[in-house]
């Protein structure tokens, strides 16, 4: 590899005339810049100038004893390579200079040219190595950085100025936003443009868990704390340690365990539950809240001093129905998501879908456009979700609105399914009603249904083998014969799937073709 500019730097470090003039000589023929010196202190020296590149450090130094220099270098610039040179083999002093990090060892016999330059070449090809992965984690960290911000709405273009003045800032930051506009995620942005990348990101719902748990949950505790702690358990800010704690629901959090949070964000410092021994962290705290902070402390029911601490930056969410030309880069998103998760081929949404997304109000804001989603991806049996598939939640809200449009929608809607319904009562010869519990319940009745109408008489009913196989080949059938995915959503091993498998494969008795095709319908 050829040496740049800036890791082509080579310091000597030897005092005998003769072996410094050799391997000088030797590294500018191959286009290195060299510079040597023949002693400790003028290589402490040299080194304090910059960051040189490659060590050739002679341990037979005059001012110099054992390794001494050598871990005074690496304590100056930990990045330079530094190869050994003794004149003697002594194990002794291979293993201490490995273990503290030489990057070769070198011994000065009669192939010491041909060894410098094979070394010295290694060295600055490990050197590029490690600039190039430092490169490519910096250029994805850039490109990828705004990558969970899935929008392009001017009112989020403030949202990503704000993160941006955050990516070289460890302050603690708050969230405000309404329920379901994403501050989990704006969290994990600030996290991954900023300082602290690399470390630990720990989320933790303060309204979600019980206070009295909470506390432990945040602090940890020791074996013994209290009935049920038989071993100690390290808390959310030991887990967060040098990285970044996400504290969701802060204003649920109660008055006690806002004063123990207060002391550790002035401190740096706290005691696990049933402990008496100071811990030590360095974590950036991130909160959210959907309530109106500043009128809880007027009110008495947070902290004022812990408000100042928790908000030194502030972001505001904008809600989902103030950006609505986000709607179809996050139903994109969330389609495709749902896909992936159902082992379907879903390319997007009916244009009157579309239009419907687009009208609605979305109280439930980004949260619920992903539940809306992914409901519908469950029931769609074509590559786009139509009206029919939509909830009957989201449906019925959507003609409270009392809209022409709206109700015109929902019309539609009904017809739809009342056509479906009809069609597949004509195609097995029952009533539409009973097509209807197909539709609707929980498994147990729409597969008690499904049986009902596959074997109307007693002579005709499968063995408990027989419904088993059916249910294995429809499982593989629907989930494009994924074993793996098969398996997990059979509740079974794998081990134990490709045993059933087999079992099916080698059985005399072949259940009804019927069997599956109307267990299919019914999980339609």
């Amino acid at each position: 590899m050829t040496p740049t500019p800036r890791n082509g730097n080579v310091l000597i470090v030897e005092d005998d005339p003769g072996v410094q003039e050799a391997i000088e000589e030797l590294l500018r023929s191959t286009g290195y810049a060299v510079a040597s010196v023949p002693t400790a202190r003028k290589a402490e020296a040299a080194v304090r100038e910059g960051l040189l590149g490659v060590i050739l450090l002679d341990l037979s130094l005059p001012d110099n004893a054992n390794l001494d220099l050598f871990h005074r270098l690496r304590a100056i610039e930990p990045r330079n390579r530094i190869i050994v040179m003794t004149a003697h083999d002594n194990l002794d002093v291979v293993i201490g200079a490995t273990r503290a990090g030489a990057f070769d060892f070198i011994t000065k016999g009669t192939d010491l040219i041909e060894r410098v330059r094979i070394t010295v070449r290694n060295a600055f090809e490990s050197i590029a190595q490690e600039e190039h992965v430092a490169e490519l984690s910096s250029s994805l960290l850039r490109r990828d950085r705004f990558a969970r911000l899935i929008s392009v709405s001017p009112q989020m273009d403030e949202v990503r100025a704000s993160i941006d003045k955050l990516s070289h800032s460890k302050v603690n930051v708050l969230v405000t936003g309404q329920s379901g506009t994403g501050k989990e995620v704006v969290a994990r942005t600030i996290h991954d443009v900023g300082p602290r990348a690399l470390q630990p990101f720990v989320a933790i719902n303060c309204a979600g868990i019980p206070d009295t748990l909470l506390e432990s949950e945040l602090f940890g505790y020791e074996r013994g704390a209290f009935t049920g702690a038989v071993a100690r358990k390290i808390g959310k800010f030991e887990a967060a340690n040098n990285g970044t704690l996400f504290l969701d629901e802060i204003g649920e959090m109660s008055l006690p365990l806002q004063a123990k949070l207060l002391r550790v964000l002035q401190d740096g410092k706290f005691e696990r539950l049933g402990g008496n021994t100071e811990i030590h962290t360095d974590t950036r705290i991130i909160t959210a809240t959907n309530r109106d902070l500043l009128s809880m402390v007027r009110q008495g029911g947070f902290r004022e001093d812990l408000y100042y601490r928790i908000a030194v930056f502030s972001i505001l969410l904008p809600p989902l129905s103030d950006r609505k030309t986000d709607i179809p880069l996050l139903v994109d998103h969330f389609v495709h998501q749902a896909a992936r998760d159902e082992s379907k081929e879903i390319r997007g949404v009916a244009p009157e879908v579309m239009r419907l997304f687009d009208l609605h109000p979305w109280p439930g804001n980004v949260r619920q456009l992903q539940n809306v989603v992914a409901r519908a991806a469950v029931v769609c049996n074509t590559d786009v979700i139509s009206l029919r598939d939509l909830p009957e939640a989201f449906v019925q809200e959507l003609q409270e609105m009392h809209t022409a449009e709206v109700q015109a929608a929902g019309l539609k809607i009904v017809e739809e399914r009342a056509v479906a319904t009809a069609a597949a009562a004509e195609l097995l010869g029952v009533h539409s009603s009973s097509v209807t519990r197909l539709q609707s319940g929980s498994v147990a009745e729409r597969l008690d249904q499904a049986l009902h109408l596959a074997f109307p008489s007693a002579d005709t009913l499968p063995s408990v083998e027989e419904l088993e196989s059916a249910g294995i080949r429809l499982a593989m059938h629907r989930l494009g014969n994924n074993m793996q995915l098969t398996a997990r959503r059979l509740h079974i091993s794998r081990a134990t799937l490709y045993r059933r498998l087999d079992a099916v494969q080698h059985a005399d008795a072949r259940p009804p073709s019927g069997l599956t095709v109307d267990l299919e319908r019914a999980e339609g």
